[in-house]
């Protein structure tokens, strides 16, 4: 076995196509050494440094994964500058490749960087047979390619989205509709299931609204692990800890603690969505609930979550359709406007050039 591997990359994004491409470079010399090359023009370029660092970091690479970065404008074809190769070969010396040491790449470039550093070209999957996964499908729609994306990577362009309002307005079905599309993991109001526990009782006092606040604010936490074993774009919320709140002001009074404590409104914050969705509940109709807070009707209106969204400093917007599937494709339609375009770049050089299509 070789001591040494060299794999160049700009992973823009890091998919599973790099993620193989490294494990190829760890099965075939006792080292790999990925070097990252990003431009201070380009997106996620810190991003991208630390996701990769994070995945040579897994335990079953051991220490065999080391992460060089280059981070500098650089010519990316050779016909950019009379000097490219001597150019590009210098720096792969700089950062310790010696001759008959490997390259891997699935790029035709991997064969001429070899012969620059004296070094001994070894491809990987040119044809991209075994993960036809690409960068620019995902550079062109992220959402519709995410589970590609190495898993580290995915927390930094994945959206959090909450569906909010009052009682009976349909944010359950919403929120599992997201994940029957694809588009998102749905994590459950964590209070409803709570609260029917025998051992727990309808009953809201301050002991269980502490219990919710706890209990809310861990599945927030770890949600983005669950939704990344997923591969989904999007977290979405069926209530979250400014829901907490939103009842803690309602009911508060009740409990017997009708000020809402200053750590809740801080945990809210630091934990807050990128996107409220008030689903507005004019034209849903009521249904009774021994769980909801208002009993036989609505405690609170549109205007009650809009104005703590406004209170709060959140991004929000109200779907108020009176058709279902109008309201589903509002939703969605915003979903995708807050997701945005996040990876649109294009790059010139080889990578994205290559037979196989670029990674």
């Amino acid at each position: 076995m070789n001591e040494h591997a060299w794999v160049l990359m700009t992973a823009l994004p890091p998919t599973t196509g790099h993620e193989d491409l490294i494990r190829f470079a760890t099965r075939c010399a006792r080292t790999a050494h990925v070097v990252l090359c990003t431009q201070p023009s380009e997106p996620f370029a810190d991003e991208r440094d630390a996701a990769l660092r994070a995945f040579a970091a897994r335990a079953e690479f051991g220490d065999a994964v080391r992460v060089h970065r280059i981070h500098y404008e650089l010519p990316q074809e050779p016909t950019d500058a009379p000097d490219f190769w001597d150019l590009w070969g210098g720096l792969m010396r700089d950062l310790g490749a010696r001759a008959g040491e490997l390259v891997v790449a699935s790029e035709p470039y991997g064969a001429r960087l070899a012969e620059v550093i004296d070094g001994q070209f070894l491809p990987y999957d040119p044809d991209r047979s075994i993960n036809p996964v690409k960068a620019t499908r995902l550079r062109e729609d992220a959402i519709a390619s995410f589970s590609h994306l190495v898993a580290e990577f995915q927390p930094f362009v994945r959206k959090r989205v909450t569906l909010f309002g009052a009682e009976s307005v349909g944010k359950t079905t919403m929120t599992n509709r997201l994940d029957e599309l694809g588009l998102a993991a749905a994590f459950p109001e964590w209070a409803r299931p709570y609260l029917e526990l025998e051992t727990v009782g309808p009953e809201v006092t301050a002991e269980k609204m502490h219990a919710i606040w706890r209990g809310q604010l861990a599945q927030q936490r770890a949600a983005d692990a669950i939704a990344t074993r997923r591969g989904r774009a999007f977290i979405a919320q069926d209530t979250d800890l400014f829901s907490t709140i939103g009842y803690w002001l309602l009911k508060g009074a009740e409990f017997g603690e009708p000020a809402v404590p200053a750590a809740l409104w801080a945990d809210a914050a630091r934990n807050a969505s990128d996107l409220y969705i008030v689903l507005g509940q004019d034209a849903v109709p009521f249904e009774a609930d021994p769980l909801r807070y208002g009993g036989h009707c609505r405690e609170s209106d549109d205007a009650f979550w809009t104005n703590l969204c406004e209170r709060a400093g959140l991004n929000w917007i109200l779907v108020d359709d009176a058709d279902r599937a109008a309201r589903e494709d509002r939703v969605v339609a915003e979903l995708r406007r807050v997701f945005g375009n996040p990876l649109a770049y294009q790059r010139r050089g080889a990578e994205y050039q290559s037979t196989g299509g670029g990674r």
